[in-house]
């Protein structure tokens, strides 16, 4: 199962309910120091951690609403929905029947005060009942007795009071009695309790320590101290190597130990290695320590002691492991600590961590957000704070979620972008290659587009429109690439903030009217106008592209591609029919196997620029540009 969607209240930072969505890979909490991003991470991570955590009322209820705690038996703090895959509706139907469950979503509440967490699930209990009298084999007068059950408790009723019995009967009631309280929904709840996914949490501090008194270590993992993650990760290390750390006292020979932890935190860092393109001349090497320092502080006055240096190679000096190399110490500790739990869990994970990037410089950012993207989120959903735009994708802009702390309602998530303050979304805005300096001297009017072959169609159909006579786009506009729909929200912020007057130009499709929607509902587009290609051209569907004469279209593609066309050409007529030229060219890529099925937009664009001679234009043609670049003029008024 997958989260989608949590609701948070009621805990630390986090006073009123705030909800949001949940990618399925990657979801990323964006916003300043003390919003209260952590608190959120803490929140899921404390409704099903992996280890024994849990929700402290003294600890995590948030101070200036205590009162009401003590009136409440149960306060909520997360209310999590799950959607359910294939294997788990089929482990449900396992010990049901197939088809029973109405939906495939449920939700799972918990919080403080409850005993065990809640679920929401739809189990059709008619169908189950019908599914069990189906099953039956009963002398007539029996049959009579348990057909008249109007509920499974019924049923079972009517079974207890039989005074013979069949196979059947008998195994219906052993069937029955093996769910909990004899009720089918709670007997899918507990199959999917076991499935539900373990929440994992890790910081961007929870490294392995240097050094370690062993007796200290072994006090703490066999008594009821918590644990820190440093030292879990630490013993994940050593279970890894097959090492109990007992033997660190019982065994003389610390040799044999030390190579079988070496040839583990080998493994892990050919791991890292894959990822982390800093520096590869390190290495980690392990001593022990017989006798603690004179004057020692606990707890390393108490010996053995066990000590982990990272080696550079290439400068040949050691340094105690939590001290140097922040990246690689982070990559190290965390693949350690969650090598293990990956390795044994039996339930799914979902990775939380926070500003896991918080020390290290932009490549290394790099690093770290390509090592989430391709060596985490294939198996696990990872949730993780930053405020770094090094740590957003900006092809992705639909994973990320900011995290403020309003005056009232206390930390607050939202899935819109355009709802947040300024100082969170600068890395939206960073992450985007605009910087503010730069923003300044663009001009105080700026014509939005989606991309920049954008760029180039709309240049081309100003000029044909100056050269036929027409209207062509005011020299007062300066043409900027947004990079796609999904990036018009950062840019109109940004934008906006900086006092610059705003046009959006942007296609016709279900997909932009449905986030152009949302632009304008949110409130914050600046005196931004959006104009659309179908509203000038009449169509429902339509690109640009759609605006230049059909046969110039093709006549670029035919340029763009001549290599991969070798010596062949497309032709207008073996297009497939549609509304949009763009897509029918696509459609006949895939169908021949052209590119790969793949068309570069920017392709043609870039032909267009070389090419000396171009289809005309056709008066209808002009005149839908000129409709297009007036509605655009008309906004600089």
């Amino acid at each position: 199962m997958k989260l989608i969607h949590a609701n948070i209240q009621r805990y630390r930072s986090i006073g009123e309910p705030t909800e949001f969505d949940v990618e399925p890979d990657v979801t990323a909490l964006v916003g300043k120091n003390e919003s209260g991003k952590t608190a959120v991470l803490q929140s899921l991570y404390k409704s099903n951690p992996v280890d024994r955590a849990k929700f402290d009322p003294d600890l995590d209820y948030p101070s200036h609403k205590t009162p009401e705690l003590r009136k409440k038996k149960c306060v909520r703090v997360t209310e999590l929905t799950y959607e359910l895959d294939d294997d788990d509706i089929a482990a449900v139907e396992a010990i049901l029947y197939p088809e029973v469950l109405d939906n495939k979503r449920v939700t799972v509440t918990t919080g403080f005060g409850f005993d065990r967490e809640e679920w929401s699930l739809q189990v059709d209990k008619e169908k189950v009942l019908n599914y069990l009298l189906d099953e039956l084999d009963l002398p007539t007068t029996d049959k009579t007795k348990v057909e008249s059950a109007s509920t499974v408790n019924d049923l079972v009723g009517a079974l207890r009071s039989l005074e013979s019995t069949t196979p059947t009967a008998t195994a219906t009631l052993e069937k029955i009695e093996s769910w909990r309280d004899n009720n089918p929904a709670l007997a899918a709840i507990d199959v999917l309790h076991k499935r539900r996914p373990k929440f994992v949490y890790f910081g961007d501090y929870d490294v392995m320590p240097g050094k370690v008194s062993i007796p200290r270590l072994i006090s703490r993992r066999d008594g009821n101290d918590a644990l820190e993650r440093g030292e879990e990760a630490l013993l994940a290390l050593l279970s890894m190597a097959g090492v109990d750390p007992q033997e660190f006292i019982s065994s003389d020979n610390h040799e044999r130990l030390i190579r079988q932890m070496e040839n583990a935190s080998n493994a892990i860092s050919d791991e890292v290695f894959e990822y982390w393109s800093q520096n590869k001349e390190l290495q980690v090497e392990l001593h022990t320590i017989a006798a603690a320092e004179p004057n020692a502080e606990p707890p390393l006055n108490e010996a053995p002691l066990l000590q982990i240096r990272v080696k550079n190679q290439r400068h040949r000096v050691t340094v105690p492991f939590d001290e140097r190399s922040r990246g690689f110490v982070w990559f190290f500790s965390f693949l350690a600590y969650f090598s293990k739990l990956e390795e044994e869990s039996t339930q799914p994970l979902i990775l939380l961590l926070d500003e896991p990037g918080l020390s290290l410089h932009a490549t290394a950012q790099h690093d770290l957000l390509r090592f989430i993207n391709e060596r985490l989120a294939p198996h696990h959903q990872v949730i993780f704070t930053t405020h770094s735009p090094f740590m957003i994708d900006p092809h992705n802009f639909g994973c990320v979620r900011t995290v403020i702390d309003a005056p009232e309602a206390g930390t607050t998530v939202s899935s819109d972008i355009l709802k947040t303050d300024a100082e969170s979304a600068f890395p939206l805005h960073a992450a985007l290659g605009v910087e503010l300096t730069q923003t300044l001297f663009v001009g105080p009017n700026v014509l939005l587009v989606e991309g920049p072959s954008d760029v180039i169609y709309l240049q081309y159909l100003s000029e044909q429109l100056i050269k036929a006579g027409k209207t062509g786009l005011d020299d007062r506009w300066v043409l900027v690439p947004g990079g796609g729909i999904s990036k018009l929200a950062a840019f109109l912020t940004l934008f906006g903030a900086n006092q610059m007057k705003v046009c959006v130009l942007a296609d016709s499709s279900a997909q932009n009217n449905k986030t152009i929607g949302r632009l304008k509902a949110s409130g914050k587009l600046y005196d931004a106008g959006i104009v659309q290609v179908g509203g000038a051209s009449g169509a429902e569907e339509a690109d640009i592209e759609d605006l230049l004469p059909a046969q110039l279209y093709v006549d670029l593609v035919n340029e763009a591609y001549r290599g991969e066309l070798a010596g062949t050409s497309l032709t207008l007529a073996e297009l497939p029919d549609g509304p949009r030229i763009v897509k029918r060219v696509e459609d006949a890529f895939v169908s021949r196997n052209l590119n790969k099925g793949r068309l570069n937009h920017y392709s043609p664009a870039g032909a267009l620029l070389r090419m000396k001679e171009t289809t005309e234009m056709s008066e209808e043609q002009l005149s839908a540009a000129e409709v297009l670049i007036r509605r655009i003029n008309a906004l600089l008024d």
